[in-house]
């Protein structure tokens, strides 16, 4: 068994993350650890398992792949694990609060319905509803981008409110006129 050769695998951790044009910060809260955690995996040290997993599923690739530079042939799949859009989309609900994870999730199943039953509708040997659904589910993402920019909006206005309130709450104040 040869030994692993860590600087390699820091290089095709580093390809991982550009070929999914992430920076070191977003691929860092993707895997829940720092950027300067992944600066390391990067050169050379070697992620905790869970983490290498992760890493491997971002490059629609395997484990061995990211430690060795080589495929397991024998039963590997080659279908790819994660989608760049499926990707970006949970790259995009790990900002969203929990609660409006809820509401995004019933959007989409609306949108999902509503796609279905176009194609219903037209027929499915239609080749306009395979269109039609095509755009409804293309329409149905970029909806659901808009309303996770808009929570992310929401959440800093709200944000700033709440500190402009505090500050006014601990400022001093003088009531009933001058004080001499």
């Amino acid at each position: 068994m040869r030994e692993l050769d860590k600087k390699a695998m820091g290089r095709r951790i580093r390809q991982i993350r550009l070929t999914a044009e992430m920076r070191q910060w977003e691929i860092a809260r993707l895997l829940g650890t720092t950027q300067s955690a992944i600066h390391k995996y990067e050169n050379g040290v070697v992620p905790e398992p869970r983490r290498l997993v992760e890493v491997a599923r971002i490059g629609n690739t395997s484990v061995e792949w990211v430690l060795t530079g080589h495929h397991w042939e024998n039963g590997s799949e080659d279908q790819p694990r994660i989608t760049p859009e499926l990707l970006e989309t949970a790259c995009l609900l790990r900002e969203v609060e929990a609660d409006e994870r809820v509401r995004l999730s019933e959007a989409l199943r609306i949108m999902r319905e509503a796609a279905r039953a176009v194609q219903e509708e037209m027929g499915s040997e239609d080749a306009q509803s395979a269109v039609l659904a095509e755009q409804l589910a293309t329409h149905s993402t970029q909806t659901v981008k808009l309303l996770e920019a808009a929570c992310r909006i929401q959440k800093a206005v709200l944000s700033q409110v709440t500190e402009d309130a505090e500050r006014r709450l601990e400022s001093p104040h003088i009531a009933g006129g001058d004080a001499s």
